[in-house]
């Protein structure tokens, strides 16, 4: 890699990729990056071999991948990494549109193939009925199973299991039994609002490959929409009429509010819910999403640092076929790639990430 060039725009965009690329890879494996730039520079390796490595080191950067081949300093090799480049992302699209064709209802994921994917903006969209039944009451048990409290083992929760009386029962009859089927009344952790973040791996393959398959189906609804990493889940079960504030959820600084950040990956089921959006917290109007049960929300890349809030989960809004399948409210389960992040569970049920060593000012 040159470290001067006659363009300023260059030089400047070369001195940011390099530090992003130290920051990235760590000491070591830039040594060994540079090295490889080097080789492939004097003539020692084949500049297929070169992308081949830098697009394995990358995989999960990719606008700092599109920078290393826009700053190639030799114009002839610079135009055949770009060519290689090109061809990546496009078999990229045919596999996420070939993955999206194999989705058959009541596959293991679960994604229905009678959804249908609204682009509201760049990076944000709504896909409308993706969970099928069978996805939507899975998913409610495996949040349950992994999202208990239980003091004697450790294990931190969205709700306890206790014997008082429930605060959860709804006004209307026709949907007491829901409460009744439960083998006991259950208590969240916020008062209205129960929540609890655990890794990917806390839960079932399943939820990682349902994950994927959402985010596959936005790719080819948009190429605004980043690929990701599930690595940390988000529980949030909301009570009827239970709000959220206004808040912004955490970011790796290499990447917020780049084109490449991962999307957060928001599927919802039970009473539907008003989610609103806006670019800053200053803004006084807003955008309002009603998500429905089943359906799957996404943001990344443009959109990934939207400023939003729950204003309000509805009432009189149970599909009739959840009825005593779940507990009345609103379950939201939110998949995350917080990449070199690290969970900060000190106040829980609050939380706070950590990237290289510094805490981010905003929501998990």
């Amino acid at each position: 890699m040159a470290d001067a060039w006659p363009d300023d725009e260059t030089a400047r965009r070369t001195r940011s990729m390099i530090h992003r690329l130290k920051v990235v890879l760590g000491p070591e494996a830039y040594a060994a990056f540079r090295g490889a730039a080097r080789a492939s520079q004097l003539g020692k390796v084949e500049i297929a071999e070169y992308y081949a490595y830098v697009a394995r080191v990358l995989r999960n950067h990719p606008d700092l991948l599109e920078d290393v081949v826009a700053t190639y300093p030799e114009d002839r090799t610079r135009k055949r990494l770009e060519g290689l480049l090109r061809e990546d992302r496009e078999e990229a699209k045919r596999d996420d549109a070939r993955r999206v064709g194999e989705s058959k209802a009541g596959a293991p994921c679960g994604s229905s193939p009678s959804y249908k994917a609204e682009v509201l903006a760049d990076g944000l969209v709504v896909l409308r009925g993706a969970l099928d039944f069978d996805a939507q009451t899975w998913l409610v048990r495996a949040a349950f199973e992994a999202g208990e409290a239980n003091d004697a083992e450790g294990n931190r929760g969205f709700y306890e299991r206790t014997k008082a009386v429930s605060e959860t029962r709804p006004d209307e009859r026709d949907e007491r039994r829901a409460d009744d089927a439960a083998p006991s009344v259950l208590r969240l952790n916020q008062g209205t609002r129960g929540r609890v973040i655990l890794p990917a791996d806390a839960f079932p393959e399943r939820l990682t490959t349902l994950c994927m398959e959402c985010v596959c189906l936005a790719r080819a609804a948009t190429d605004t929409m980043p690929g990701m990493n599930p690595t940390t889940v988000l529980v949030n079960f909301y009570k009827e009429n239970a709000q959220f504030k206004w808040h912004r959820d955490s970011e790796d600084p290499l990447v917020a509010g780049t084109k490449s950040a991962p999307p957060i990956v928001s599927f919802t089921v039970g009473l539907s819910c008003d989610f609103a959006v806006k670019k800053r917290f200053e803004d006084e109007t807003w955008m309002t999403i009603r998500l429905d049960s089943g359906d799957v929300l996404l943001f990344g890349g443009a959109s990934r640092m939207l400023v939003h809030s729950v204003t309000r989960v509805v009432p009189r809004t149970m599909p009739t076929r959840l009825r005593g399948e779940m507990l009345h409210g609103r379950l939201n389960v939110t998949v995350r790639d917080i990449g070199r992040g690290v969970i900060d569970e000190s106040q829980f049920p609050a939380y706070r990430v950590r990237y290289g060593g510094e805490m981010a000012d905003d929501q998990v």
